[in-house]
């Protein structure tokens, strides 16, 4: 399986960042495309499958576009897990989702929820809860390291609530599984680029179907529009690379429950591919 340790997801230029400790990198800036509004990226790396979610599906998704909630992040390592250990191995994390100040701030003061990164500083197996409450969280990875290791020592679970396992950074990995995006609202959403490349000799007839379906945009309750899905291919007799730029002008009108659910399937046989995805919104009337 492709499964989780193959796949990096990033929001460059979020509109809000939450580092206390200044961890995450300056190239979270990225003037390559867009100077100011957020660029959403995946790099896939794995076996094709019969079909399959980018990073395999999330353990569950929690929705928080009626009442926005925090998230908790934990290790069940508690030694090397531990900001507070010189030598523990992943000290922060960072959180990417839509978030606001708080649950009464959205739902009662129409608070406008952000495209966010939250810095979160590992406790070990104690539960580290966020600042920021969500509508929805999309990814997480580690960003800040002791002396014991470059990876996680133990996994690492986001949950909401707590004991409620939204998404995983399992042991001796960096980033959580799941191939989803979610949007503020008001917003048109465009894809920017999309990359296919083999990263071995394809067998004859074989390739890459990479589908990316969108649901609940226009309207929230499109859950089921017609033309829902974008579909990238590579097989081989056409070069074992493919780079795809879409022209539409127009994007997707987001609302609170837009959704990109980026997913890859195999032609013929189960080849070794990368994958790499770039999206953008702009930034509305903030």
């Amino acid at each position: 399986m492709a499964g989780i340790a193959y796949i990096r997801k990033r929001i460059f230029n979020p509109e809000l960042v939450i580092d206390p400790d200044g961890v995450l990198p300056l190239g979270l800036k990225n003037t390559q495309i867009h100077k100011n509004n957020p660029v959403y990226y995946i790099h896939w790396q794995g076996t094709t499958q019969a079909g399959e979610e980018l990073g395999t599906a999330a353990a569950s998704v929690k929705d928080g576009t009626a009442t926005a909630f925090q998230v908790v992040v934990v290790s069940d390592d508690n030694t090397e897990d531990k900001r507070a250990v010189a030598a523990g191995s992943v000290h922060s994390v960072c959180i990417l989702g839509i978030s606001v100040s708080s649950a009464t701030a959205y739902s009662t003061s129409g608070e406008k929820p952000l495209v966010t990164a939250e810095v979160v500083r590992m406790l070990g197996t104690t539960d580290a809860t966020s600042t920021r409450f969500y509508l929805w969280v999309d990814h997480a990875y580690a960003c800040e390291w002791g002396t014991g290791g470059a990876d996680a020592k133990g996994n690492i679970t986001i949950e909401a609530p707590a004991n409620t396992t939204l998404l995983t950074i399992a042991a001796t990995y960096n980033e959580t599984d799941g191939g989803v995006w979610h949007f503020p609202p008001n917003r048109r959403l465009y894809t920017h680029s999309v990359r296919i490349e083999s990263t071995d000799a394809l067998a004859a007839g074989a390739g890459v179907a990479v589908t990316n379906t969108c649901t609940s945009f226009d309207q929230v309750l499109n859950t089921d529009p017609d033309l829902d899905v974008d579909t990238y291919a590579m097989v081989a007799g056409g070069g074992d690379y493919r780079e795809y730029h879409p022209i539409n002008p127009l994007g997707r009108y987001t609302t609170v429950a837009s959704k990109c659910l980026w997913s890859e399937a195999l032609v013929v046989g189960a080849e070794p591919i990368s994958i790499e995805t770039i999206q953008y919104i702009d930034r509305g009337e903030l």
